[in-house]
């Protein structure tokens, strides 16, 4: 949990390229965000991870209406990115906390 908190915390805050990314891109980052969300609940973190995960998940809903998806189908593939991701995140995987790392470091601040 250590090391996905510093991920989280010490990527910086870039501002998104201005452009919908592709609907997997955006899904795989909606799923990694609300994995990560879910792992650190009650953490002082927690407030951060909320954030990402409401800007990419508006993200993917965007994606996935651009793509002609409706709701109900990217709110059930997000949810089993999201299934999929919590596993890998709490098994330390290097390659999933690095893809949420990149994840985060594209979510534009809401401060701005």
């Amino acid at each position: 949990m250590a090391a996905l908190a510093a991920a989280l915390i010490t990527a910086p805050g870039v501002s998104a390229q201005g452009k919908l990314p592709p609907y997997p891109d955006a899904l795989r980052c909606a799923g990694l965000t609300s994995a990560a969300n879910n792992i650190g609940k009650g953490t002082k973190e927690s407030s951060q991870l909320f954030d990402h995960l409401i800007f990419w998940s508006m993200t993917a809903a965007d994606a996935g209406r651009a793509a002609g998806k409706n709701a109900r189908q990217v709110d059930a593939d997000t949810s089993r990115e999201a299934t999929a991701a919590e596993a890998r995140l709490r098994a330390q995987d290097g390659g999933t906390s690095a893809a949420l790392a990149d994840c985060v470091r594209r979510v534009t601040p809401l401060d701005k």
